[in-house]
């Protein structure tokens, strides 16, 4: 079962992110790889950023070839209270969901993911945010781990190039399309977010990090969920962006979900995704 201890709340505040020592539960394991499997099977034609929100039905941008059935089961891992009440842990008793992103990486192809801040992309004023990355294989430095700059939290919105100014071919580009400049930060702090199957690491909005390329005879497997606190506006005044693969981002109607406490000034725009 999983369970983050006051020390790892510590580290989190102090290093941006922290691994849990335990493990989510074999139940809770199974429930995530086969609705991703299900989802990867049914998908194999979309890019990485085309397999965000699976737990949505509509309004996302993407042409997924799901059912009602499969989006109501990741939005049923997205609620399950093993994972929320860690979080709570994080960001208080009053928490939402607001997104979630398969993050997919087939053997020998899945490509690198430049060093970014998450807090870029998305429309939270204060951007709050913490990413719980679940991992649905074991994952090292040879399928593409994620890597860290500790305490890099600390250091607010970094300047970042817009992709036409990326020469890097090996690099993921698309939903990722804003790279930080490098010569803002020493890539030598790096650290490899080496986790095993069922382990989970929570990481800051605006902590850095990157991942390397696949390099293994097999896919990486992993899913993100994304909570804020309620405290925080998700603000769908912003405009909508589009990549520069031509994905559009609309956050105007994108439902969210209240998973603990009150959704206080937030729009929840959740009445078809009653579970």
């Amino acid at each position: 079962m999983l369970e983050i201890q006051h020390k790892d709340v510590e580290s989190y505040s102090h290093n941006g992110f922290v691994v849990s020592d335990t493990y989510l539960s074999d139940e809770l394991q199974t429930k995530i790889l086969n609705a991703y499997d299900e989802f990867i099977e049914n998908n194999r034609n979309l890019t990485l950023e085309e397999m965000s929100s699976p737990h949505l039905n509509e309004g996302v941008g993407a042409k997924h070839n799901k059912s009602k059935e499969l989006s109501r089961k990741f939005l049923e891992i997205g609620k399950s209270e093993e994972i929320v009440s860690q979080v709570k842990k994080i960001l208080g008793d009053d928490v939402i969901l607001w997104g979630m992103h398969c993050m997919h990486k087939e053997a020998k192809t899945g490509k690198k993911i430049p060093w970014h801040q998450d807090g870029t992309y998305w429309p939270i004023e204060p951007k709050a945010t913490c990413s719980v990355w679940i991992a649905i294989t074991d994952v090292d430095e040879k399928n593409g781990c994620m890597k860290f700059i500790p305490k890099s939290h600390k250091l607010g919105v970094l300047p970042h190039l817009q992709e036409d100014k990326v020469k890097d071919e090996g690099e993921l580009k698309g939903s990722l399309d804003l790279k930080i400049d490098e010569s803002s930060f020493d890539e030598n702090e790096a650290v490899n977010c080496i986790i095993n199957k069922g382990q989970v690491s929570f990481h800051d909005t605006y902590l850095l990090h990157s991942s390397d390329a696949n390099f293994s005879n097999s896919a990486r497997k992993a899913i993100v969920l994304r909570y804020m606190p309620s405290t925080s506006l998700f603000d769908r005044s912003i405009p909508n962006r589009t990549s520069a693969n031509g994905f559009k981002y609309d956050f105007s109607e994108r439902p969210i979900f209240l998973v603990s406490g009150e959704a206080k000034n937030n729009q929840l725009k959740d009445d078809n995704y009653k579970l």
